[in-house]
């Protein structure tokens, strides 16, 4: 399953409507977005289900929900479990991202 886009109109029916939601914010000036936006993807291809979305935010042009998720530094990566957020965290750190990501299958 590919990446899905998170926007001011969805966001919210998105976190609340699905079990696991990973998402990548991001702004196309970023060039740290732009080294984990790849690692990303590829980690949505191999890993999205229909209960685990891997959503990329827009900040630039979502800033209703960059602003409700109190983005100041990109990337950032939120998870939400149920509705609620269960880790955040900010930069480019592939290995990180890695890690997290792959430790979201025991929520």
């Amino acid at each position: 399953m590919a990446t899905v886009d998170m926007t001011d109109a969805n966001y919210k029916e998105m976190i609340a409507n699905n079990h696991l939601v990973i998402v990548d914010s991001w702004a196309e000036w970023c060039a740290p977005c732009r080294r984990s936006t790849p690692v990303f993807v590829e980690m949505s291809d191999k890993m999205a289900t229909d209960d685990l979305v891997f959503a990329k935010l827009d900040t630039q042009n979502n800033q209703d929900a960059a602003s409700t998720f109190k983005i100041l530094s990109l990337p950032t990566f939120l998870i939400f479990k149920d509705g609620d957020l269960v880790n955040r965290w900010t930069g480019a750190d592939i290995g990180r991202l890695r890690k997290e990501i792959s430790l979201i299958k025991d929520l």
